[in-house]
């Protein structure tokens, strides 16, 4: 293949998976182009079904370039609008081309593609990008309301400036990536935590530790692209979150014990718990705010309850990854502390230490047999610490 038409692959998921891309005539089609690449990072082949307007937005070449096939813009011989593929995703998807899906007409390649996916019952996604004005036409939204009737899938725009438009490349392709998705953790419940949990001293005035929460974003992401219904409990993240995720906050301590005991009553399978739980709160906590200027000698301290003990105890069923992380110690004491921790009923212990977080993000996952996965970055340890999951639940 031409150096120029390759991408950089970033996950495995859509691999070995073919996706026939219905293109409709809408502004939002020059969008395509970026869509395409997206999803042959995931691995995805895509072939490229246009309406007979769509090359007044977007060029033919362009859609070529970005999926490295021949772009069907008419009917032919080899019957190529029979659905072949594994999905079909029409993005963007115009008022004219879903109304038309939902009458049963068939009178272009795109259209006929999509008659036939649902004649074979294979997924079918659409991507709804027009004017809010004809994304509220009543015709067009009793369609959409009966999608789900039909095994169609409605991937939601975004709604701003008075116009339906065009989702993050993100959000469309890891709807794509759950359709298709033959990982054990699909259709499972996972509690998933990260982030500080901060000890309040007033109401502007908090102690915590420097993490982040991004490494639960990326267990999170991972696991909804993989199918599974994730909850992500998260303090005050630093990294972006993206939309699909519908994180639920929490400000401090207590909040996130609350918030976790009441959610586990929803009878999750998995619980992974990679919040920065603090081991010491402020004694005494001041409503409102302390004057400025105060001479503060000191801040009494007092420990907190261990939250994954309470989980534990109250949740005896729930398979639990939890983390542990430890500074001036050896590879072999980390591993022994670990260890002990899988000793008191907790599956897997995700350990990692100061020394070997300088340079990468060294982690070892530990199960009752020791040590299963040794990774070294936050996206490696995202997808390890799901894979083995996914092993143990099968």
């Amino acid at each position: 293949m031409n150096t120029d038409l390759r991408v950089k692959q970033k996950k495995n998921y859509l691999q070995g998976k073919s996706i026939a891309l219905g293109v409709s005539g809408g502004i939002a089609a020059i969008e395509a182009p970026k869509l395409i690449r997206e999803l042959r990072r995931f691995g995805a082949e895509v072939k490229v079904f246009v309406s007979p307007n769509t090359f007044d937005f977007v060029g033919k070449a362009a859609l070529e370039w970005a999926s490295t096939q021949e772009v069907m813009a008419n009917f032919s011989g080899q019957a190529e609008h029979i659905c072949g593929q594994d999905l079909v995703l029409i993005a963007p998807a115009t008022l004219n081309t879903i109304n038309k899906i939902f009458s049963g007409i068939a009178d272009s390649p795109l259209t006929t593609m999509a008659a036939s996916a649902l004649g074979q019952k294979k997924p079918l996604l659409l991507v709804p990008t027009m004017h809010e004005s004809l994304f509220n036409n009543p015709f067009l939204q009793k369609n959409l309301s009966q999608a789900s009737q039909w095994g169609i899938e409605i991937i939601p725009p975004k709604m701003e400036e008075e116009k339906a438009k065009f989702p993050d490349l993100e959000t469309i392709t890891a709807q794509v990536c759950r359709q298709l998705s033959n990982s054990p953790l699909k259709g499972k419940k996972i509690l998933i935590t990260g982030g500080p949990t901060p000890g309040k001293i007033d109401d502007l005035r908090f102690i915590t530790n420097k993490f982040t929460g991004s490494l639960a974003i990326g267990i999170a992401t991972n696991a909804y692209e993989q199918g599974a219904f994730v909850h992500l409990l998260l303090g005050n993240p630093l990294t972006p979150v993206p939309s699909f995720l519908n994180p639920v906050y929490f400000e401090d301590f207590f909040q996130y014990q609350k918030k976790i005991l009441e959610a586990l009553k929803q009878e999750y399978q998995v619980g992974i718990f990679s919040a920065a739980v603090a081991d010491y709160v402020p004694s005494e906590y001041v409503s409102g705010k302390i004057p400025s200027g105060q001479d503060w000698k000191s801040i009494p301290l007092k420990p907190t309850t261990k939250i994954i003990e309470q989980v534990r105890q109250n949740f005896p069923d729930l398979f639990m990854v939890t983390f542990k992380y430890e500074d001036q110690v050896s590879r072999e004491e980390l591993l022994a502390i670990a260890q002990s921790r899988i000793g008191k009923g907790y599956q897997i212990v995700v350990a990692n230490r100061a020394e070997e977080m300088r340079e990468t993000h060294r982690a070892y996952i530990i199960g009752k047999e020791g040590v299963i996965r040794e990774e070294s970055s936050k996206e490696e340890i995202a997808q390890g610490i799901l894979e083995v999951v996914g092993a143990r639940l099968k």
